[in-house]
């Protein structure tokens, strides 16, 4: 049994299209292209082959045999012939619907690779915009840290800038010609403390610098007295957790001198002195 490939590789498919071949070969070469499709791609690519040269040496063809080739209808043969169109039309049916299946097959496998392109760049983008945002909440975060770190650097700022100014106005006042410095010694218990008073009637100002001045024991305290028109005058206690640039706050007292220092208890009347004298002025 003859087939495509033979009819091919036999060269009368070449013949044919030369218009070489008398009208039973034709017919016969006609009838095998209905039934092959490859031999009807082939006379066609031999006939564009054909025309491309005839075009270029400017050479006319042969007229009957050079037209495209139309598929004869089976209505128009008869026998074996008419048998063989029908069997051919039925599987070139079949060829076309298979190309057909094929080729919506191929359109859904587009279809699905699309679907899954466009899922996976979903994807990629959503992560893209969890990544961003983790980085963006990540920066404000660190941006939030460094302000805080900033606010607490102008706090300390401020605070050293203040104690500076009251530093620089301690040092005016204990430089200042009005002022003047007492300087208190220890005597009975406590030989060794010394005290200086600074006394500064212009600005109204009495501060104590607790040179060597030690705790005073449990349940007691340091108060500080004046003697003014020669009564003697309270001044207050003697504070030491209220002290400032190394001075403490006194409250100032009008024409006030020979300044004492004794040590209370704390059942002690506010108007008791204190029996014990441990510092004096001198």
């Amino acid at each position: 049994m003859i087939n495509s490939e033979k009819i091919i590789q036999s060269g009368i498919l070449e013949q044919y299209v030369l218009g070489l071949l008398s009208e039973e070969e034709r017919v016969e070469i006609e009838g095998y292209m209905v039934a092959y499709p490859e031999v009807h791609e082939k006379v066609q690519r031999l006939r564009s082959c054909m025309e491309h040269y005839t075009g270029l040496h400017d050479i006319s063809s042969p007229e009957d045999h050079c037209k495209e080739f139309s598929m004869p209808k089976c209505d128009t043969l008869t026998g074996k012939a008419r048998e063989r169109c029908l069997s051919v039309e039925t599987k070139f049916g079949q060829l076309q619907q298979k190309e057909k299946e094929e080729q919506l097959e191929e359109v859904h496998s587009h279809t699905r690779l699309l679907t899954a392109l466009a899922s996976i760049s979903i994807l990629f983008f959503a992560g893209l915009s969890i990544y961003f945002y983790q980085k963006q909440a990540s920066e404000a975060s660190a941006l939030a840290e460094i302000q805080q770190e900033f606010s607490e650097l102008k706090e300390q700022h401020q605070i050293v800038v203040s104690q500076m100014q009251a530093t620089s106005m301690d040092n005016l006042f204990l430089k200042d010609e009005v002022t003047q410095k007492m300087n208190m010694k220890g005597v009975g218990v406590m030989p060794e403390a010394e005290v200086v008073i600074y006394y500064n009637s212009k600005e109204k100002r009495t501060t104590l610098d607790p040179v060597s001045l030690p705790q005073p024991p449990m349940n007691h305290y340091y108060q500080l007295w004046a003697e003014v028109d020669q009564r003697t005058v309270d001044m207050g206690t003697i504070d030491q957790t209220t002290k400032r640039n190394g001075l403490i706050p006194i409250d100032f007292i009008p024409n006030a001198n020979n300044f004492t220092i004794t040590l209370k208890s704390k059942t002690d009347q506010p108007s008791e002195k204190g029996k014990t004298c441990l510092i004096v002025y001198r």
